[in-house]
C-alpha cells in the first residue's frame, strides 16, 4: 500500500511538472504599428487604426493565418478582432484616461489593445507585395514584442515565391523558414518572465485632497520614516527578488521602473490562480496604506504600467 501511495505521489508530481513545462504565453497577432501608419491605416495620420487595417482583406487574412500558425504551435491566442470589439464598449474610459491628473495619464490605441487582451506577447506582422510579371511576391516581417514593455524579443524576415496564391498561403511559405527559431526565442523570453517576473512601471501620485505627501512622516511597526519609504518597504516585500528602481521622487510624485512582478497571482475569492498585470499587482497596497488613513485609485496603461493616485479615506 505504501509503495502504491509513493508511486501515486510521484506520478502526480510528474504530471504537475509536465503542466508547468507546457505553459505557454498568451499571444496576440497584430499588424505592425509603423507599417499601419506607413500604409495609411490611421485615424489621424500618426496613430495606427487597427479597425481600418482589418477592413483590408489581405491584412485580415495575413493576421488570421499568422494567428493560426501560432495556435498550431500550442500558443493560447487572443483574437485582435474580438479585442477591438471589446474596446468599443470602453469608449467612456478613453475620456477618463486622457483627462485624469492634468493629462499625464495617456493610453494610446496600442496600450488599450494590450490591456484589454491581457496578452503576454504581441506578434507583429508586416508585409509588402511586389509584382513579378503576372505574379506577386510577398516579403513578410514578423517581430515578437513583450506586451508589458513593448521591447522587441525576436524578429525575422521571410519571402514567398512569385505566385498567384492567396495571402494566407503566402504567409505559410514566407514565415516557414524561421518559425522554429522565432517560437524558441519567444519561449525563452516567457520562461524568463515566469522565473524573474514581468517588468513594469508604477507611478504614485498625491491627490489634492490627500492629508499626506511622500515626504510626510509615518509610523510603521514602531519606526518613523517618510511615506515614500513605507511604500518602498511594501514593494520590497512583494516585487520578485526585490527588483525595482526608483526613477523619481518629489513631494507629490513617486515613480518606479523595472518593477519585477509575478505573472500569476491568486484570485481574492477561491484562491484560484489568475494572470495579473501591473494594476492587479499593486492593488493590495491599498490595504497597507489604509493604516495611514489613505485610500488609492488605480489607472492602468497597457498591462505593464499603472498610475496609483493616493487620497484620504
Amino acid at each position: 500500500m505504501k509503495k502504491i501511495l509513493i508511486c501515486l505521489l510521484v506520478s502526480l508530481f510528474q504530471i504537475s511538472l509536465m503542466a508547468q513545462s507546457a505553459q505557454k504565453p498568451v499571444v496576440m497577432v497584430v499588424p505592425e504599428k509603423a507599417w499601419c501608419i506607413q500604409k495609411g491605416y490611421t485615424s489621424d495620420g500618426k496613430t495606427a487604426d487597427y479597425h481600418k487595417a482589418l477592413l483590408n482583406e489581405d491584412v485580415l487574412n495575413a493576421v488570421t493565418r499568422m494567428g493560426a500558425i501560432m495556435a498550431d504551435r500550442g500558443y493560447p491566442l487572443k483574437l485582435l478582432s474580438a479585442t477591438l470589439d471589446e474596446i468599443e464598449n470602453e469608449a467612456a474610459l478613453d475620456v477618463a484616461l486622457q483627462s485624469k491628473d492634468d493629462g499625464e495619464i495617456v493610453e494610446d490605441n496600442l496600450d488599450q489593445l494590450l490591456r484589454v487582451a491581457n496578452a503576454d506577447i504581441m506578434v507583429n506582422i508586416a508585409f509588402n507585395r511586389t509584382k513579378v510579371g503576372p505574379f506577386s511576391q510577398v516579403e513578410f516581417r514578423v517581430t515578437g514584442v513583450d506586451a508589458a514593455t513593448q521591447k522587441q524579443i525576436t524578429g525575422d524576415v521571410g519571402r514567398s515565391s512569385a505566385s498567384s496564391a492567396p495571402i494566407a498561403a503566402l504567409v505559410d511559405e514566407g514565415v516557414s523558414g524561421f518559425m522554429d527559431s522565432f517560437s524558441s526565442q519567444l519561449m525563452r523570453h516567457f520562461q524568463g518572465l515566469v522565473k524573474n517576473g514581468r517588468e513594469s512601471s508604477i507611478i504614485f501620485k498625491i491627490a489634492s485632497f490627500c492629508p499626506l505627501n511622500f515626504e510626510s512622516e509615518v509610523n510603521l511597526y514602531g519606526e518613523k520614516g517618510e511615506l515614500a519609504e513605507a511604500i518602498e518597504y511594501w514593494l520590497a516585500g512583494h516585487a520578485m527578488s526585490d527588483n525595482f528602481t526608483q526613477q523619481g521622487k518629489s513631494r507629490v510624485r513617486l515613480a518606479y521602473e523595472q518593477v519585477r512582478i509575478p505573472l500569476y497571482g491568486k484570485a481574492k475569492f477561491g484562491g484560484r490562480q489568475r494572470a495579473i498585470n501591473a494594476e492587479g499587482f499593486i492593488r493590495p497596497i491599498g490595504e497597507f496604506l489604509s493604516d495611514f488613513g489613505l485610500s488609492i485609485s488605480t489607472t492602468p496603461v497597457g498591462i505593464g504600467k499603472v498610475y496609483v493616485v493616493i487620497g484620504g479615506k
